[in-house]
């Protein structure tokens, strides 16, 4: 049986602000066995500064027996690792196996390094937060990982920015279509004791971020525009340069380019029906995907070019589709599929949708029919 020795209790989950929620209450066992909680107070750090702590860990104050195996913290501006120093001063990292290897040799010090860097976090002030994570170690006469420790971490932290950004201190254009680009905007500023700051210039590690920054009255103004790039999420860091002393302004701009055609919630659409006779409107009705095109450029109407199994089997005269308009989303379309009958067995079809006949460009829905009996 798998059995879990609890040192503490615990909050799991290092989350920065007041993001986390207590977890459940755990027992806790006698003070002669649970080693004390490890606690560090960075206090306030300017933002885009880094903090570092080490906490020596002593595995005879859990009794020995125990293997360290790797550092839980959930803090998006934290990371820990667990090394062992040596007298001379050189480090191995604890490698995670769960092994011996794992174990100080003759001489050596087990230390859990944390650091804070606060120039992943948003540049805002913070006030004095308290994050929580764990140290995870495994009995080392138990290789199968079924018991474990865990080694309670606490670390204290505010931030202090010397700029206000408002509204946005990260740029997250969301999701951009292929024939889009994204737009945003966000003023800045020197807080109260930086209120002469001077912005500029502004620059981003990524060409497909275009930036604009122009002065206007008591504020500096951002202008940020993206081009979409390949499929997927894309992350830059945007750099602004500032007359604060010792101080750059860095942000993240975010976003996922999509392509202009899409199905919703999914571009596949399965249901049921008898086989050997035509569906009635009425239960077809909830069989539908709703179907976009962002490119305004065009029209927002498709056609079906084809519907074949993957045999490549002519199968369009055994279903109906149907394309309704939706008033309140013009680039959107409610596609319809309804089963006209003349099946053996089930099916599973490739719907393509075109724009163009047979130019495309194209949209591909997955289509299962499932058999079902009549009552």
């Amino acid at each position: 049986m798998h059995r879990t020795v609890l040192l503490l209790p615990l909050l799991v989950g290092l989350a920065c602000r007041d993001e986390c929620a207590p977890a459940a209450p755990t027992a806790t066992p006698s003070a002669a066995t649970a080693p004390l909680t490890l606690e560090h107070d960075f206090g306030i750090i300017p933002h885009g500064e880094r903090r570092a702590h080490e906490f020596p860990l002593d595995l005879q104050r859990l009794g020995g027996g125990y293997v360290p195996m790797r550092v839980h913290l959930d803090c998006s501006c934290g990371h820990a690792d667990l090394r062992l120093r040596g007298p001379d001063g050189t480090e191995r990292f604890v490698d995670g196996a769960g092994t011996a290897t794992s174990l100080p040799a003759a001489g050596e010090t087990l230390v859990l390094r944390v650091e804070i860097d606060t120039a992943r976090k948003e540049a805002a002030d913070l006030k004095p937060t308290q994050s929580r994570g764990f140290v995870v170690l495994q009995a080392l006469d138990d290789p199968t990982g079924g018991s474990r420790a865990q080694w309670p971490v606490v670390v204290r932290f505010g931030v202090d920015a010397p700029v206000e950004l408002r509204p946005l201190a990260t740029l997250d254009f969301g999701r951009v279509a292929a024939s889009q680009r994204g737009f945003l905007a966000t003023t800045l500023r020197g807080d109260e004791r930086h209120r002469d700051a001077v912005f500029g210039p502004a620059t981003a590690i990524d060409p497909r971020v275009a930036l604009e920054l122009a002065h206007n009255g008591d504020h500096w103004l951002l202008r940020a525009r993206v081009e979409p790039g390949p499929f997927g999420n894309h992350r830059a860091q945007v750099t602004v340069a500032t007359t604060i002393p010792g101080y750059q302004l860095t942000l993240d701009a975010v976003w996922k380019s999509i392509p202009d055609l899409e199905a919703v919630p999914l571009d596949k659409l399965s249901f049921r029906a008898a086989l050997d006779r035509e569906q009635t409107e009425a239960e077809a009705a909830g069989q539908f995907l709703v179907i976009v095109d962002h490119d305004t450029r065009r029209p927002v109407e498709f056609a079906v070019r084809q519907l074949v199994d993957g045999q490549g089997r002519d199968l369009s005269r055994h279903f109906a589709v149907r394309f309704d308009t939706m008033p309140d989303a013009p680039r959107r379309l409610r596609m319809h599929v309804r089963y006209l009958g003349g099946l053996a067995a089930t099916v599973r079809a490739t719907l393509m949708l075109s724009k163009d006949d047979d130019r495309g460009p194209f949209l591909p829905i997955e289509l299962v029919l499932l058999a079902r009996k009549d009552a």
